[in-house]
């Protein structure tokens, strides 16, 4: 296998990437205004509930704010690597579609023939 084909097949995106990018990613055809506006909605409403959960834990273990402040910065922490996967998935199928077009002009056509 040459140098560029290995390198290639190592920077292909993988079936975990193209499904976390398709199941998270959820990208719409609307404009990526919409589009971040449902990612802040999503991300301010998940540190929501899990704010309201640390109060309601703390309320029944008499533990004022060890719960909140745990379940804020752990839904934060997981909101941000959901986002980088998202984004690292993303690019890694962009950068295959960029890399088919611009070696798809490349390839020999069936009419082409050795006697060409």
């Amino acid at each position: 296998m040459t140098e560029s084909a290995a390198s290639a097949k190592t920077r292909r995106p993988t079936a975990f990437a193209q499904r976390m990018t398709t199941m998270l990613g959820r990208p719409n055809g609307g404009n990526s205004v919409d589009q971040g506006l449902g990612q802040g909605m999503e991300m301010a409403l998940t540190v929501a509930v899990f704010l309201g959960l640390g109060w309601l834990l703390d309320l029944a273990f008499d533990t004022r704010p060890i719960f909140m402040i745990a379940l804020v910065v752990f839904s934060v922490v997981g909101q941000f690597v959901k986002m980088w996967f998202v984004y690292d998935a993303r690019m890694k199928t962009l950068e295959a579609e960029r890399r088919r077009g611009t070696t798809a002009h490349q390839q020999e056509s069936p009419t082409d023939g050795p006697n060409r």
